[in-house]
This record gives C-alpha cells, sequence and structure tokens, in this order.
C-alpha cells in the first residue's frame, strides 16, 4: 500500500500517523470517558504511562515470538537487540497498558475495574493500528485467497503481488464497531445500571472472539495444538471475561444473601403500605 505519505516536501511513516491519531483520539475520548464516570485519574497522566506500557509490551512479546523461531532454527542464535528493533504485537502492547492502568488505579485509589472500564479507547486505538499496518503492507496481512476483496501490497513494507486477505481491515472493522457499542453503552445513565467490569469483559469476550476466528486467515505460525499464539492468547481474554462475570454474579448473590432480611423488613412503607413493585435496589 502506501508506507509512506508524501505531502509536498513532507514525508510521513504512515504506520507512526495513524498510531499518533489514536493516541489523540485516545485522549480526547478517553478524557471526555472518565470526566463522565468520575474517574479521577489526569489523563495527562493515565495517557503517557498506558502508551509507555504499551510500547514495552507490544516489543517484549515480539521479541518473544520471533526469539522462539529463531532459536527452533539456532539455539545459540539469541540476539535481542535485533528482535526489539523490530516490531511489537497488539496484544502484547494491550496487556502492558492494562498492567500500567492497574498501577494507576491503586495510586489514585481507585476501584481497578472502574479504570478498567476505559477499554473501549483502547478498541479506538487498536482500529487506528491495523489502518496503519494496513497502509504500511508490513506483514500483517493474510493467506492467499481468490475472494472478490483480496488485495496484493506490492509496495508495501513486506511486498507481494498476490491477493491475500486484508486481515488488518478485519481487526479494524470488528475494533472500530465494538467501540461504537461499548462508548454508547458507557454513558452514565446506561453505565449506572451495570456493574464495574462489565466494560472490560464485553471487550475481552468480543475482542477475543473476533481475533480468534480471523487468525484463522493471517500468515502467522501454529504454536500448540494446532493454534497459533494470538488465538491462545484470545482463548485467556474469553475466560478472563468469563471469570469476570461469574465474580461479579457470586458478589451480587452473596450482597443479595446478607441484605435479605433487612429488606424484607424495609420493604414497607412508613404505612405499613407495601412499596411499588421495583422500588427495592
Amino acid at each position: 500500500m502506501y508506507p509512506y505519505l508524501h505531502i509536498g516536501s513532507l514525508t510521513l511513516w504512515s504506520l507512526g500517523l495513524m498510531m499518533g491519531v489514536g493516541l489523540s483520539l485516545g485522549y480526547l475520548f478517553g478524557e471526555a470517558d472518565f470526566k463522565r464516570r468520575g474517574v479521577p485519574i489526569p489523563m495527562g497522566v493515565f495517557l503517557p504511562a498506558m502508551a509507555v506500557a504499551g510500547l514495552v509490551g507490544g516489543k517484549l512479546d515480539h521479541a518473544i515470538v520471533v526469539q522462539r523461531y529463531t532459536l527452533k532454527q539456532n539455539p545459540l542464535a539469541i540476539d535481542w537487540v535485533s528482535t526489539l528493533w523490530g516490531g511489537y504485537t497488539g496484544f502484547g502492547a494491550l496487556i502492558g497498558g492494562m498492567l500500567a492502568a492497574v498501577l494507576l488505579a491503586n495510586i489514585y485509589k481507585t476501584p481497578v475495574l472502574r479504570v478498567l472500564d476505559a477499554i473501549p479507547v483502547c478498541s479506538l486505538g487498536f482500529a487506528c493500528g491495523r489502518l496503519g499496518c494496513f497502509l504500511a503492507g508490513d506483514g500483517d496481512y493474510g493467506i492467499p485467497t481468490s475472494l472478490p476483496w483480496g488485495m496484493s501490497f506490492p509496495h508495501g513494507i513486506v511486498p507481494t503481488v498476490a491477493p491475500v486477505h486484508p486481515t488488518p481491515l478485519y481487526e479494524a472493522a470488528y475494533s472500530l464497531a465494538l467501540f461504537i457499542v461499548l462508548w454508547r453503552r458507557g454513558r452514565p445513565e446506561n453505565y449506572a445500571r451495570t456493574w464495574q467490569g462489565s466494560q472490560l469483559a464485553l471487550f475481552l469476550f468480543w475482542t477475543g472472539l473476533c481475533r480468534f476466528f480471523v487468525e484463522f486467515f493471517s500468515r502467522h505460525g501454529k504454536v500448540f495444538a494446532g493454534l497459533k499464539e494470538s488465538q491462545l492468547v484470545a482463548i485467556v481474554f474469553i475466560l478472563i471475561a468469563a471469570a469476570l462475570r461469574l465474580f461479579h454474579a457470586g458478589t451480587a448473590e452473596q450482597y443479595a444473601g446478607g441484605r435479605g432480611a433487612t429488606d424484607a423488613n424495609s420493604a414497607t412503607g412508613p404505612e405499613g403500605g407495601a412499596l411499588p413493585e421495583g422500588s427495592v435496589p
């Protein structure tokens, strides 16, 4: 595609440009989300911490993946400098950013799940990053295909003339759709009716599910039980989402059980009449 965009005498790296767009949108939407949900962490602190931790996590994950394949060819070929100089992985960046969010939540004495419910912004950033990968033709495209929407990248960073699955577009599409749905769900009137961590759980579940199936069209190698690394991470995401839902159900049941007797006694008004149905929280 277009690894570099030329505007007059100015040359821009398309992947870097889209990452910059993602960070800018992340700041705007992240600050708005923190304000509407009452999260006290300044976005000027939160976003840089997320960006640095995400970059480190993405680089380390990429280095581990590349190094593993290198060691298969030559067990003595441990070259972390060259592998760290290479690319990065989206899942590694996400995990690194989430760890930074947990740390900041503890520093600012804010419930961790309430902070992590800002995850829709990460979905928007991920969509921008994948559009950058698509423009750059950096090798993240999929396997050859004869489908009408197959695309070639003869001028990409990793060129190919054969029509292939444009998997970065698949990932950008589901990430953008997920952002739109979760952003609307995060409105104060909607978020007040949900449980803390529900945004995170939905993001992990749908991102994991979509990525699992997209990986069948990717060029990545299989690492375990016929599955690719990203598919294994996707399964972990889905399991974490299920665990969050079960944890909420368990705590809600325990809370309801502890209040049972009190609620039964207080379910009548001062005159002894029953309150309207649904009035007990």
